[in-house]
């Protein structure tokens, strides 16, 4: 983990496990599990929040933020996360729309928004982890293989964003099959 001051201490990389949604459908559904509204902090659009949405361009790749998040040093309570149990006070939350596959565009805005997160924090890219990756979870999400996004994060040579796809394409073969 980083050694940063600040209240964030890691970056947890989510998947919606559905193909489509946004914020506030999210927002209902963690409501109806108990949970005070949506428990991420940013979900990254795919271009379809409605179920009865093809594909909506202008709308793919977009951000839209979930649980508020300042920038003083400690965790309120309305900025505490429901999004990896044990560690919501410490991370935050970051989710892309999809299950098995992920657009270009989301791709990259993840990249430039965990980027950016990990700069303002004082973390490093070891400090971004799927949910998959903490311990008490028996999950898949995001779907994502995580040594591969980080290093994509990293702008690794050997991981394009068409590696990165293909990494993916591989991983949710290995999960769900063919």
């Amino acid at each position: 983990m980083g050694t940063s001051a600040h209240k964030v201490k890691q970056i947890f990389l989510h998947c919606s496990a559905t193909p489509w949604g946004d914020v506030i459908e999210f927002d209902q559904w963690h409501k109806k599990r108990g949970w005070k509204g949506v428990g991420y902090h940013y979900i990254i659009l795919n271009g379809r929040p409605f179920r009865d949405v093809s594909y909506w361009r202008f709308l793919d790749g977009q951000i839209q933020p979930g649980r508020p998040l300042d920038d003083d040093p400690i965790f309120e309570p309305h900025e505490v996360g429901t999004h990896v149990a044990g560690r919501n006070g410490i991370s935050i939350g970051v989710c892309l729309v999809g299950k098995k596959e992920f657009t270009d565009k989301q791709l990259l805005t993840a990249k430039d928004l965990i980027t950016d997160l990990v700069a303002h924090f004082g973390l490093c890219t070891a400090d971004v982890l799927g949910h998959y990756e903490h311990t008490s979870v028996g999950r898949t999400c995001p779907n994502i293989p995580m040594d591969s996004f980080r290093s994509f994060l990293n702008g690794d040579a050997d991981c394009s964003l068409e590696e990165l796809q293909k990494a993916i394409i591989k991983h949710t073969e290995g999960i769900y099959g063919k």
